[in-house]
């Protein structure tokens, strides 16, 4: 539902907004690009992943101590020791060359593969080694201090499905089952334009009257924390045709950005650009405060525009609504990210964008 708001011939509520954005753009995720784990962190998975086999492969050692037969540990106490011969050791990274028959023990190591004939492990300090032999002081059940063949990972078991972002531990498990590479979205390229006589890039003189363009590196540092790539296309002064020319410029770009010149007033032009190249105005004009001012619009080739208002609250609210969102599309992902402010951090969970339409001001 949409009411008036003087200036706008509609407030549209941000659900709306964007559903309608949405479906009018129709984003599809972007193609998919190979790349190896240690570029990956953070990439957004566009293909499913299976286990190419179990991991681990055989059963392994959960800790240091001695491999055993279950059976011969049967009544072993403190009081009353079981003694088994020791006929060599077994460590980690090395096939096991041995096999553990009734009555004998090897020394294994952590990680280790558990040779023929054991199916336990006792514990290091549950054991003294005296000679050739060792005592045994506690009796375990068969697999106890074991990870059997399968039990971290399955092998053809689905383990990351499309659409997941790339975390230290989805990449320590790609790791782990030897997958080097894997198949990944492009990061969505944002190209942002900022509009406004009264703006100087940031590091220039600032005369009486000009402010600087601090929204370059905000947007640009929150284009990167949704997962996009940031193209700046510089500053563009109150002009429609020199508006058009700058977004025609960025041909490759999957999103554009234009901050400022929102509104309805007679400096405001981005609606007219918008009209004048072609394009198409879904939404003018958002039920939330700050970013009331906020354009979502479609160019003639079908990609999106968004027209953020040149006040930098009100800029930051609404990309967080709608531009945001709009990246994570083109990413595929599976579940909307954790609020931001956690570097390119991800989560199934997120609280919700909360915006009011109801108070009156600017931006």
């Amino acid at each position: 539902m949409s009411h008036v708001w003087r200036g706008f011939r509609r407030l549209t509520r941000i659900d709306e907004a964007r559903e309608s954005f949405f479906r009018s753009v129709g984003l599809e995720p972007t193609e998919p690009e190979e790349v190896h784990l240690s570029e990956a962190l953070w990439r957004v998975l566009a293909e499913d992943v299976s286990a190419p086999a179990d991991v681990p492969p055989r059963p392994r050692a959960a800790l240091d101590g001695y491999a055993v037969r279950s059976s011969d540990t049967l009544g072993a106490s403190l009081e009353s020791p079981m003694v088994l011969r020791v006929v060599g050791e077994v460590r980690a990274g090395h096939p096991p060359d041995i096999t553990i028959s009734a009555g004998e023990a090897a020394r294994i190591f952590t990680g280790a593969y558990l040779p023929e004939g054991a199916d336990a492990v006792v514990p290091v300090e549950y054991a003294e080694e005296l000679d050739e032999s060792v005592e045994i002081y506690t009796q375990v059940p068969a697999w106890r201090n074991v990870a059997r063949p399968g039990e971290d990972v399955k092998g053809g078991e689905l383990i990351l499905r499309a659409g997941t972002p790339l975390g230290p531990y989805e990449i320590g498990l790609l790791a782990e089952l030897n997958i080097p590479k894997v198949s990944v979205r492009r990061r969505p390229k944002v190209a942002l334009a900022c509009t406004g006589d009264e703006i100087v890039e940031v590091g220039e003189e600032v005369p009486l009257g000009k402010v600087p363009n601090s929204l370059r590196f905000i947007l640009g540092s929150m284009i990167i924390q949704a997962g996009g790539e940031p193209a700046y296309l510089g500053i563009v002064e109150d002009d429609p045709d020199d508006l058009i020319r700058t977004v025609e410029s960025a041909r490759d770009a999957d999103l554009i950005l234009t901050t400022g010149g929102t509104s309805v007033g007679k400096a405001d032009m981005v609606y007219r650009a918008v009209l004048e190249a072609g394009g198409e105005i879904v939404v003018h004009g958002v039920a939330a405060m700050p970013g009331r001012p906020a354009l979502l619009a479609k160019l003639p080739d079908g990609r999106p525009w968004i027209g953020l208002p040149g006040y930098p609250v009100a800029a930051v609210v609404d990309f967080r609504l709608f531009a945001a969102p709009a990246i994570w599309r083109l990413l595929g992902l599976r579940w909307k990210p954790l609020a931001q402010g956690c570097g390119r951090g991800w989560s199934r969970r997120s609280p919700p964008l909360r915006a009011s339409g109801t108070s009156p001001g600017s931006g």
